[in-house]
Order: structure tokens, then sequence, then C-alpha cells
């Protein structure tokens, strides 16, 4: 055997050997599983793991924008007129969030925290100035009040009002709706129960603040479970709603989700400001500074009637007030306060709601709440969180300023928590996605080169078999050559003849044909 011989012969057994193991490695996505449990270990939130510090203190800056709803006919509602109203935002803030006083419990299983946020205003983000802006809307405590002495009680309580000089309807700055102000009403009432605060905002004492200790699961016994709250305030079930599924502490607080997420599954997550876990749903695929994210976002039934969605019968608080499709009435965790959730505009709920104000427009690019998550991390990419506070006004017997109200969900204020991943995050990013797809498809490059050499082995053959066939003619043509050359010029041998003493004489005779 030639050496050329035993070179086409290794060419294809290691083709062979490429072929044979890159597609069993493939079939069996061994480098695959090997790159997934890899990252199931590194996700994880312990100390030393890929995510901790980040998780700690997310990276990326967070946006919190303000929109209110200024009334603009606030007479003619009163004497039984659609209200009208102008959206006027935003004024946003930076939001810095971290977690504080986090330690390890369980023998290190779970991790608790508490999740702090501060704001800082930002003018050149912002529509005006927030201590100088003022707005026209529903005097909340005014209402709280109202809703909660009602009976005997209201007789005594309208004098206080008359006294007060208070109003169904209220003007602050934008600073004092957000952050707070001492109320006239609540300041008589706080003299005579001290349970009773006489300073009210939307977001009064939430900065630098927190909404109570969580325990989330590490994730280091089942990578599902990565950042999924075990407890909230020491609780496992919530007691504000009437059934266990609507007092169930299920999923994330939204600032951690598992990796390798499918397009089939529910994202669940706790809303302390809902009082509630909402879930999210698969809508499409999409792209974040070249990171490919899947978007999540609540579908309609989540706040549908119970009509709708029998699953949220048990967030009505009393069976004669259920509210319709899109809002949820969360008084049991406002002490009362007939405030009422929504999606901006009414987004995502019935008609009547939004056709009952005029100068609302729900808009999905506006309004949707939405998280995009790379699939393979699980990292947050971009996410808006958007989210309306309304109260419920109607007719309350003892108060003769709501007797020509009709009910009406009045919208107060909405809210845009945004975040996008910062380009030095979204780097690595990058680059641990890359080293993912390049170990996920090595099998893959095992078979293109083994490809290649299968190709090489195939021009090896047919260039040894037409070498052969070369050689085969060379041959073929020199004997037939030499054959007839021989048959021309060959001579044979005569005897030889005596001639005496003239020695001896040697004949040649053409050879004759026989």
């Amino acid at each position: 055997m030639t050496r050329r011989s035993c070179a086409i012969y290794a060419v294809g057994a290691i083709c062979a050997l490429l072929l044979v193991s890159g597609i069993a490695l493939m079939v069996a996505q061994v480098f695959r599983n090997l790159m997934q449990s890899r990252l199931k270990k590194e996700i994880v939130l312990v100390e030393g793991s890929r995510v901790f510090e980040s998780w700690k203190t997310p990276p990326p800056p967070v946006f919190m924008e303000f929109f209110f709803f200024n009334v603009t006919n606030v007479e003619e509602f009163l004497k039984g007129a659609k209200p009208k109203v102008d959206q006027i935002g935003p004024y946003t803030y930076r939001e810095y969030r971290y977690k504080d006083n986090v330690t390890m419990v369980d023998n290190g299983k779970k991790v608790s925290a508490y999740n702090t946020k501060s704001f800082v205003f930002l003018m050149e983000k912002s529509i005006g100035d927030p201590a100088v802006d003022t707005i026209t809307t529903v005097n909340i405590p005014l209402w709280a009040v109202m809703n909660k002495a009602q009976g005997f009680k209201a007789f005594f309580m309208s004098m206080m009002i008359r006294n007060s000089k208070s109003n169904l309807f209220t003007t602050r700055t934008v600073h004092e709706l957000l952050w707070g102000y001492e109320d006239p009403l609540l300041e008589r009432i706080s003299k005579s129960s001290s349970d009773v605060g006489k300073d009210f905002g939307l977001m009064y004492k939430k900065n630098e603040s927190n909404d109570g200790e969580f325990v989330f699961h590490t994730g280091e016994q089942n990578y599902l479970d990565y950042g999924r709250i075990e407890t909230w305030k020491g609780q496992r079930q919530l007691t504000f709603w009437s059934t266990n599924e609507s007092n169930s502490i299920s999923g994330s607080d939204g600032s951690a989700f598992h990796p390798f997420l499918s397009k089939d599954e529910r994202l669940y997550i706790f809303t302390p400001d809902l009082c509630r876990t909402i879930y999210m749903e698969f809508e499409k695929d999409v792209e974040v500074k070249g990171i490919p994210a899947y978007r999540f976002t609540p579908p309609r039934s989540v706040l549908a009637s119970k009509e709708e969605n029998p699953a949220n019968t048990g967030f009505c608080v009393t069976p004669k007030e259920c509210l319709g499709s899109g809002v949820l009435k969360v008084s049991p965790c406002r002490n009362g306060a007939p405030v009422v959730a929504s999606f901006p505009h009414f987004y995502l709920g019935d008609n009547k709601y939004v056709e009952a104000i005029g100068g609302l427009s729900p808009q999905r690019r506006h309004h949707q709440t939405f998280l995009d998550l790379n699939p393979t991390t699980g990292i947050i990419v971009r996410a808006s969180k958007r989210a309306q506070v309304n109260i419920l006004l109607n007719r309350i017997a003892g108060y003769p300023d709501t007797k020509f109200l009709n009910e009406t969900i009045f919208p107060v204020m909405f809210l845009n928590e945004s975040v996008v991943i910062d380009d030095a995050s979204a780097e690595r990013v990058h680059k641990l996605l890359t080293i993912v797809k390049v170990v996920s498809n090595f099998p893959l490059a095992i078979v293109g080169l083994g490809g290649i050499l299968l190709l090489v082995f195939v021009i090896l053959l047919i260039m040894a078999h037409q070498q052969k066939k070369e050689v085969k003619r060379i041959v073929f043509t020199k004997a037939a050559y030499t054959t007839s050359a021989e048959e021309d010029t060959s001579y044979t041998p005569v005897k030889e003849k005596d001639e005496g003493q003239n020695g001896t004489y040697i004949g040649m005779t053409a050879k004759t044909e026989q």
C-alpha cells in the first residue's frame, strides 16, 4: 500500500470519526447541557456568584415618571356633568434602588433583604417644576374620611369638614401631592385620634424607604426557584382578600427571573403596591441593544371581572363591591380609602371607564406594562411598570355635596417606572451569550469540520481514480508499441558454415513468416 493510499484512508477515517461524534454530541446535546448546568450554578443568589452584586445594587438607571390628571370642570362635575381632565407630565425622578440588610438564612438556602428606594428629581427630563406647578384633583383625604364615617358619624364629620374648609376637590402643587402636605381635615382628626396622621401624599414616606422584609430562594437547589419569594413581612399568605388564591404570594418581586425562560410559561410577580400577585405572559420576540429578549406583559385576564375571569372573585371587597374589568379596588390594604388601581387610561379595561372621563385615550404603546427578558440568562434588558391611581366617587348619605354625583372611577395620577440595560451590562451579557453560543454549538463545528474532510476525501478518491486510469492507459500504449517493433526488426541466427581455412562465417537471415 502506497503512502498516498494510506493518507486517503486516514482522511476517510478521521472524517467518519468527526461526523459520527459530532452528530452524536448534537443529538445528545452534551455541550448544551454542560453550558446550562454551568449557568444554573452561576445564576444564584449567593456570595461570589455572577449575579449577586448586581442583584443587590442594580447598575442600570431606573426612572420614575409621574403624570397627573388636572380637572378642568369641577363645578360642572359636582352638578352631574361628565368630568374633563388634562394629562400633565412627566415629572421625572431618578430612582435609586438597592437591597438592604442582605442576610443568608436557612443554612444558605434562602436570602432575606429589604428593597430600599430613593428618588432624585430630574428637571431636564420633566415638563416643569413640581414645587411650582399645581394640579386640581380629587381631595383624597376627604373622600377617605367620608367613606369611613358613615351613618350617624356622617353628621358630625360634615361639621368638621365645613370647619376645616375642605372641599371634594383640591388644588395642590405636584410636590405636595407626591411627597406630602398637612391636610386641614386630617390635622383636626389627628387631635382626637392618635392613629390618624395629619399629612397626606401619594408617595408620602416612600422616599428612602422599603416595602418590608422579603425572603427569597437562592436558586441553588432548583434554578426555577431563583429569586422566588418565600415570605413577605414574615407571611406566606396575604390576609386582604377572600380566597387563598387571591392571597397567595407567588413568583418574584420583579427584580430577578430564572434562566432558560420558556415562551409557554407564566411569570408571577408579587406587587406590594397592588397588594397582590399578578402574572405576565409571552407577547413577542424583541431585541434590546443587540440582545435577544422575550417580551412578557399582563393579559387582560389579570384585572378582569369575576364574570370574565372567575379566579378573580376573591378580589371583590364584598360581593356588592365587585368592579368591572381593568380595575381593582385596593381599599383593604389602604386603610379603607376608596383607592382603585388600574393600568393608565384604563388600558385593558371596560370602555365604560374610559367613556366616563373626558380626555382619556388608552394606547398600548404608552400604557402597557411589560418586561423584556433575555431567555438564556433571565436578565431584564428593558422594562416598564405602568400603574394608575384612581378614587371611587359616588353619592354618600349624610354628605350633601355628593348628592348629584354619579358613581365614577376618577383618575388621579399614573406612573411609569422604566429601565433599560446600560451599555456596560449589555456588553457583559453579549460576551456571556457568545460563550454560551460557541460552547453549545461546538458539536456543529465538529460536524462542519467532518464535512470539509468528507469533501477532501471525495476529491482525493476522484484524483486517485483518475491517476490509476492514466497509469493503465500509459502501460497499455507502451506494450502495444513494443510488440510491433519486434515484429519489424527481429532476426534469427543460422547455423555456422565451415569455409575451410578462411575462418568461420556467421550468416544472418531475415525472419520469415511461418
